[in-house]
């Protein structure tokens, strides 16, 4: 079959229509002109439910604009984490010994000027700790910038200001200026003083807000400064006393609690100008009862009026409903017109949606649903393939004691362990919250699948391979070219409250897509003798539908996918891997990866993890890089520790080890038999080691990788005549 410029001309074609193909729909800007002022109320460890329940919060998420916020920061995560990473745009570091603010008096002020060697005339509130939250943050994994939004509010003439406490007994507990301040630890204006608080027997703790204390600071502050936060502080005394009270104490004190935020938030409404005002409304931690059921995304809120209704969208994440914490700092800065600077997040806009709160109850619990089952079914499938693939290897070195009855059942068991991540991919189309029902399906529809293709396959081994690792790659290619709607749902997915990804492809389908297309594309060649050439096309489609920043946006698996495609075409062309060619596949790689980075930098209007990346390496110099490398690094530790996908994949190793000594011979004859599926397998080993080397959690692509060149080789075997 002679290669011609037809189906080039065709491939470019297709790539070019899918790069402007993007799922986001028309937004409206929550930034206005106008508004000169932000006011963020925070009402900590609350969930929708609970604002929903309060009349005055009712009437304004049903004026607003909406969404759940991931909490992650730096690390392990805490409530003085996400306080500091809300206003730094980047996963931060902090702790209730760096969060000690107080008001700039004469004894503040001595301690101030010891430890930091600074002077200040003016009043305030300043953090006295900020050097040690400063040297958190050097050896934090993000390298985030303490102060970063005070600063930038700061060098354009904006004040910011803080009102409120969560201090308890002896313990001082402000947080939230951790959001406010600048570099050097100062706020401009408020009040954090024991003032704020009362004593009140039948509270925990003894001792509750003072809202009439609070609204009169609020007022007094609101015409001097441009950002004003105001902490209610009660959520979280009462998460912290839970465990001195009964389940029905502890609602009735939260009850309490949100009786008089909720008349709070109404008389503050009464006292300012919501023209002249953006309101925000965030929840930076879950309580801890909802960590605990795996509801760990909180609400934001955003009120400008009633002039944009529906549901908060970000370019990080790129889903309607779900924001980052990252992406907080940037949007305040955005209405004060500042472009953002070492920040990792993308400020805000809103999608208009009438039905916004009914969709993010629905969207929470699909959500929760999922990351819930995702570590059962997963570590299921994960034992599943790792007997699967043991029986099979019993089977092969045992094969003289095992009737030959039992292979069929064995290959066809086998083979389900490359089907059912299809099955996993399409089960969110049946929208089913079970996990009982869920396990069901998939065992059901998994095996149907094996059973369909072991009658169109018509016994065949090569025909049942091809089909089946051409079905996983076909429904991937198409999923990520439509929006990735079924990957983002899925539980080989990626998990939005993890937050390690939002869209795209994640590291768990990026390696069964290449370990698929290598086995597919190579079974094809020995299957029908097709031109190489048109194989190649489709690795470079592959890598378009990886690489692009619309479409897959994952830069590990593309540098993954370049070399051991391109390792994979040379060897198909006949040609030796020398040093030569390794330079050749090294600038491929390279060339893809710049190609890739000027279309996120230049042309998209919401950009990707790389471009922020490229961005931090600017910003930072040489240190960002370091922080990456080190980042990827500990992630694979700690993964690797952890995942049962690290057993995956030693498992793996060890079958193959087994395979090239018992039965002697084996693998060299199945070599000498499928030469095409044979190179495949070397680019599956290439990819494997590339993946594990380039990607935060290498492991988990790597197994998912090598499942189907395993797979593939047991399946052969068991199916060789000369074994029968």
């Amino acid at each position: 079959m002679k290669i011609t410029k037809r189906p080039l001309r065709i491939l470019f074609i297709i790539i070019i229509g899918v790069f402007f193909i993007d799922n986001a729909v028309i937004s409206y800007g929550v930034n206005q002109e106008s508004t000169p002022k932000v006011v963020m109320v925070i009402i900590n460890r609350v969930d929708f439910y609970d604002l929903y329940n309060m009349p005055q919060m009712k009437s304004i998420i049903d004026q607003s604009s909406i969404a759940l916020m991931n909490t992650r920061a730096s690390g392990r995560n805490s409530e003085f984490k996400s306080y500091a990473t809300l206003g730094w745009g980047t996963r931060a570091e902090a702790a209730q010994n760096t969060s000690t603010f107080f008001r700039l008096e004469e004894e503040t002020t001595g301690i101030y000027e010891r430890r930091t060697g600074d002077l200040f005339e003016e009043e305030g509130i300043v953090n006295i700790n900020i050097n040690l939250l400063i040297q958190q943050n050097l050896r934090g994994e993000y390298g985030a910038f303490p102060g970063i939004l005070g600063d930038l509010l700061r060098k354009h003439n904006y004040r910011t200001a803080i009102i409120g406490n969560s201090d308890i007994e002896n313990e001082k507990s402000r947080a939230i200026g951790l959001i406010a301040m600048d570099s050097r630890g100062y706020i401009d204006d408020g009040n954090v003083s024991e003032e704020l608080i009362e004593e009140d027997n039948y509270s925990p703790y003894g001792i509750k807000t003072n809202y009439s204390q609070l609204l009169n600071s609020s007022i007094e502050v609101y015409p001097k400064g441009d950002l004003i936060l105001i902490e209610t502080g009660d959520t979280n005394r009462l998460d912290r006393y839970k465990d001195n009270l009964s389940t029905s104490l502890y609602q009735h004190h939260k009850n309490n609690i949100l009786s008089n935020i909720d008349d709070f938030v109404g008389n503050l409404l009464n006292h300012i100008d919501i023209n002249e005002t953006l309101l925000m409304f965030v929840t930076p931690y879950p309580s801890d009862y909802a960590a605990a059921a795996g509801e760990r995304l909180t609400p934001v809120i955003i009120y400008d009026g009633g002039l944009n209704q529906g549901l908060l969208w970000s370019s990080t994440t790129r889903r309607p409903g779900i924001i980052g914490n990252v992406d907080i700092a940037p949007t305040i800065l955005s209405y004060f017109h500042i472009e953002p600077t070492n920040m990792i997040g993308r400020k805000l806009t809103s999608i208009p949606r009438e039905d916004a709160i009914n969709h993010i109850h629905y969207l929470n619990k699909r959500v929760v649903n999922t990351s819930l089952q995702r570590y059962r079914i997963l570590y299921s499938f994960a034992i599943f393939q790792m007997l699967a693939s043991v029986i099979a290897l019993l089977a092969i070195v045992f094969k003289k004691r095992i009737h030959k009855k039992w292979n069929t059942p064995i290959s066809l068991v086998l083979l389900s362990t490359i089907v059912a991540p299809f099955t996993l991919l399409i089960l969110p189309l049946l929208g089913i919250m079970s996990l009982l029902a869920n396990y069901l399906l998939l065992i059901g529809i998994t095996g149907g699948f094996v059973c369909s293709l072991y009658a169109l396959g018509r016994k065949n081994s090569l025909n049942m391979i091809m089909y089946a690792s051409f079905l996983i790659m076909i429904g991937l290619i198409v999923d990520i070219i439509l929006g990735q709607n079924l990957i983002k749902n899925s539980i080989l997915g990626y998990d939005p409250i993890i937050g390690a990804r939002y869209y795209g492809i994640g590291n768990e389908y990026m390696g069964v897509l290449i370990g698929s297309a290598l086995i597919f594309t190579t079974t094809l060649i020995e299957r029908f003798k097709l031109n190489k050439y048109f194989i190649i096309l489709i690795y470079i489609f592959t890598i378009a539908i990886i690489a692009l920043p619309t479409l897959g946006a994952n830069v590990g698996g593309t540098i993954t996918a370049v070399v051991a495609f391109l390792f994979t075409s040379i060897r198909l062309l006949g040609m030796k891997i020398n040093s030569k060619k390794l330079i050749y596949i090294f600038l491929s790689m390279v060339m893809v990866i710049a190609v890739i980075a000027f279309i996120d930098l230049f042309i998209m209007e919401n950009q990707t993890h790389l471009a922020n990346a490229l961005q931090q390496i600017v910003e930072k110099g040489p240190v960002a890089i370091y922080e990456i490398i080190a980042r990827k690094i500990s992630m694979n530790i700690r993964v690797m520790g952890v995942t049962v996908w690290s057993r995956v994949l030693l498992i793996a190793l060890a079958i193959l080890g087994v395979l090239f000594y018992r039965p002697v011979g084996v693998i060299k004859s199945l070599a000498n038999d499928y030469p095409n599926i044979a190179i495949g397998w070397s680019g599956i080993i290439l990819g494997c080691v590339i993946s594990f080397a380039v990607n935060d959690s290498g492991v988990v692509a790597a197994a998912t990788t090598i499942i189907f060149l395993t797979t593939s080789i047991l399946y052969l075997i068991m199916n060789k005549t000369t074994l029968e």
